[in-house]
């Protein structure tokens, strides 16, 4: 048996409570009671029975600097290539949740592609650090249509699924 899906992400960020009122505004994370300070924040999804689903750790100011983010504060090697995360996709259950937070990423100048996927519907976003992360809906089983051109049509989708 392989791995079913993320189980939790862990970020360091540049404010800990900026990018937790962000993630618990449009992507409806909720903080743990109890498991918050200024430099860490534990949260869970909405619907989600896990112990945690996002922690953000206060980046170390000797840190804050471009590229690849090395927990010991070592600088990589400039003539290899870059290596570090593209982006996590959190899913959501229904099209018009994903449509609510591609309107509320839009309304907040953070959205970035929207795409269909064929086997899936996402939105793209990023967070307060610039952080990419995609948003991710499955029509129900059978109603996979890959003949798009990958733009996602939100009048079709939300007529055929909402």
């Amino acid at each position: 048996m392989g791995i079913k899906r993320l189980n939790h992400a862990v970020l360091y960020v540049s404010d800990v409570a900026g990018s937790a009122a962000f993630y618990r505004d449009v992507l409806g994370f909720r903080p743990k009671g109890g498991a918050e300070s200024e430099r860490a924040v534990f949260a869970q999804a909405a619907h989600s029975d896990n112990d945690h689903d996002l922690a953000l750790f206060q980046r170390n100011l000797g840190q804050q600097r471009s590229g690849p983010f090395s927990p010991r504060g070592e600088t990589p090697d400039p003539r290899q290539p870059a290596a570090g995360l593209y982006h996590l996709a959190w899913e959501v259950d229904t099209i018009h949740e994903l449509k609510r937070i591609r309107d509320q990423l839009a309304e907040i100048g953070k959205l970035g592609m929207e795409e269909d996927h064929g086997a899936h519907k996402s939105v793209y976003g990023h967070d307060p650090d610039g952080l990419l992360f995609e948003v991710c809906w499955f029509p129900p089983a059978g109603n996979v249509d890959a003949s798009g051109d990958g733009r996602l049509d939100w009048d079709k989708e939300l007529a055929r699924f909402g």
